[in-house]
C-alpha cells in the first residue's frame, strides 16, 4: 500500500495489550471491509485533540499519513464475564475512522485515535460514547450489490463506497498479505477515545485475522455529509493495495481504562 502503513514508517514505541494487561469485555464476529487512505498530515492534524499529535513519518512519504476507514455488520455478539462467552445474541451494523500511529504529545508510545463511529445499535452507541469515548452516533449500512452506503434514519446519505474484488477469498493464515499485515498492526495499537467531558480512554481491540476469510479488494469511497469536524465532503479511494475484506473475523473489545492525560 505505497508503504503508508508500515509501521516501520513511523517513530515510537508500542504498547500492547499482553504487556498492558488489558481484559477483554465483549466479542462478536466481523464481516466487512478494512481501508486505507492517504491524507496530507496537514488535513489530518485537524481532526486531532489538542493533546495528541501524529507520529513523525520517517519514511519518503513523510508529507502525508494514513486515515482508516472500517465497515461492515458485527454478529453473534456476546459478554465475557468470570471466563464465560455469554451469547447476547446481538447483530448491528458499524462504521468507524480511526488514525493510527497518533501520540500524545512529547511522549513516545503510539496509538490509534477514534474521532468517529456510526453504528445501528442503540446500546452500541450509548456504551461507546459513555464508557470508550468514540463519538458515536446512530446510523445504519446497507448493501445495494457493491454499493455500500451509510445513512441515518431521517435519509440523509453520510458516506457511500464501490467495493470491487482484487483477489481470491483466503484463510488469512494460509497466506497473510502485506495489506492484512499493516492493517492488523494498525489495530493492534492501543485504541484512544475522547469522551465529551474531555477525558481520554484507551482500550484494545483484538482481531482474530487468522481464523477469518479475507480477500484484498479496491474502496472508492465518497463523504457525503461532514463525518467529523474538518473532514468535509469529498471523494477517496483506498491506498494500492491498502483494503481487505472479511468474513467471521473474531473481534474482541477489552474494558476501556482512563488515561491521565489533558
Amino acid at each position: 500500500m505505497d508503504g503508508v502503513l508500515d509501521r516501520s514508517a513511523f517513530s515510537g514505541s508500542v504498547l500492547d495489550a499482553h504487556r498492558a494487561g488489558a481484559r477483554f469485555a465483549g466479542t462478536a464476529r466481523f464481516s466487512g471491509c478494512f481501508a486505507c487512505t492517504t491524507w496530507p498530515r496537514s488535513a489530518l492534524e485537524k481532526l486531532l485533540p489538542p493533546s495528541l499529535a501524529l507520529a513523525p513519518n520517517v519514511s519518503g512519504t513523510a508529507d502525508v499519513h494514513p486515515l482508516l476507514f472500517l465497515f461492515g455488520q458485527q454478529r453473534e455478539g456476546s459478554i465475557l464475564f468470570g471466563g464465560m462467552t455469554v451469547p447476547m445474541g446481538q447483530q448491528f451494523t458499524e462504521f468507524g475512522v480511526a488514525i493510527p500511529y497518533v501520540t500524545r504529545r512529547d511522549e513516545p508510545h503510539l496509538h490509534t485515535y477514534v474521532p468517529r463511529m456510526y453504528s445501528s445499535g442503540f446500546a452500541q452507541v450509548r456504551d461507546g460514547n459513555v464508557h470508550y469515548g468514540f463519538n458515536k452516533q446512530q446510523a445504519a449500512l446497507d448493501h445495494h450489490g457493491p454499493i455500500v452506503t451509510l445513512s441515518t434514519s431521517e435519509g440523509p446519505l453520510l458516506w457511500h463506497a464501490a467495493v470491487e474484488a482484487a483477489g481470491p477469498w483466503r484463510r488469512n493464515g494460509e497466506a497473510a498479505s502485506a495489506s492484512a499485515t499493516a492493517l492488523q498492526a494498525a489495530f493492534a495499537l492501543p485504541i484512544i477515545g475522547r469522551k465529551e467531558s474531555g477525558r481520554y480512554v484507551r482500550s484494545y481491540f483484538d482481531l482474530g485475522w487468522r481464523d477469518a476469510l479475507i480477500r484484498p479488494v479496491r474502496c472508492a469511497m465518497s463523504i457525503d455529509a461532514p463525518l467529523i469536524d474538518g473532514l468535509d465532503p469529498q471523494s477517496c479511494a483506498s491506498a494500492t493495495d491498502g483494503a481487505v475484506e472479511v468474513r467471521g473475523m473474531l473481534w474482541r473489545l477489552s474494558w476501556p481504562e482512563q488515561c491521565e492525560w489533558t
